[in-house]
């Protein structure tokens, strides 16, 4: 028997965190540009590529959405190679982002461009038609500042019979650690049972393992694996972690990725 799961709030994260982003979006570009490729994309903030974790299958000819896409980097690498992209975000300071970068990889492949589709939308209730895409994911976008108690179903709504669902996020392990003055602890700060929306600067989402699991039965999805991803040895700090947080991830896991696929 399941245990009692969480109730949903009512979503006023969207708009909060929209605000953010708006606020944001163009210094993230800057800041993190070397580590948002559009070649062979990469995962989460240890910029593992996925050709080497085989998170999403070959895409070539499929179907895929990006949830929370930012400038739309990964849906670019996915559409160079052979994928017909649909990159939703919901801020609009990100799709501009994204109109110049599809810009600018159309003029980089010939003219040729990238089969990219941006959309505006809110990933917990994107509107679009049932069973739509092969394939759907999320890199540090509605996966973290997205309800997962609503758009994980919406994900598994969009996805046809046998489709892949992979996101990324931090771990409920770095959450409880993760101490209020922005730096990572050995010891727990935060309650462990419960964990589900965390405010910061930004509201911020995550679940304990097992409400996880719980979520994705109830969601017709099947766990296919959970990668739990640590820096590359050399790795000393980057633009997302400092030295002290990427040792710690090191030590203990810090990230995770979902690989999930919906029954066929």
């Amino acid at each position: 028997m399941d245990s009692p799961t969480l109730d949903a709030p009512t979503p006023d994260h969207i708009a909060h965190n929209g605000r953010w982003w708006r606020e944001r979006a163009e210094s993230y570009l800057l800041l993190h540009s070397e580590q948002l490729p559009t070649r062979d994309p990469e995962w989460a903030v240890f910029s593992i590529p996925n050709s080497e974790l085989d998170a999403l299958p070959d895409v070539a000819g499929l179907d895929v959405i990006e949830l929370g896409s930012g400038a739309a980097q990964f849906s670019l690498g996915l559409a160079r190679q052979g994928a017909r992209c649909t990159a939703l975000d919901f801020s609009p300071e990100q799709i501009v982002l994204a109109e110049e970068l599809i810009a600018r990889a159309t003029e980089e492949d010939g003219g040729v461009r990238p089969d990219v589709t941006l959309l505006l939308g809110d990933a917990e209730e994107t509107g679009l038609p049932d069973a739509s895409f092969d394939v759907a994911f999320s890199d540090y976008g509605a996966s973290m500042f997205c309800d997962p108690l609503r758009w994980v179903p919406e994900a598994a709504r969009l996805l046809r019979p046998g489709g892949r669902l992979a996101f990324s996020s931090i771990t409920p392990m770095l959450e409880v650690c993760w101490h209020p003055k922005d730096d990572v602890s050995s010891t727990m700060v935060k309650d462990y049972f419960g964990l589900h929306r965390v405010e910061h600067d930004a509201v911020f989402f995550n679940l304990p393992y097992g409400e996880w699991v719980r979520l994705f039965r109830r969601s017709g999805l099947t766990i296919v694996d959970m990668i739990e991803t640590r820096p590359r040895e050399g790795m000393e700090s980057n633009a997302y972690r400092s030295a002290n947080q990427i040792e710690w991830a090191r030590r203990w896991p810090a990230e995770m990725i979902w690989v999930l696929d919906r029954a066929a």
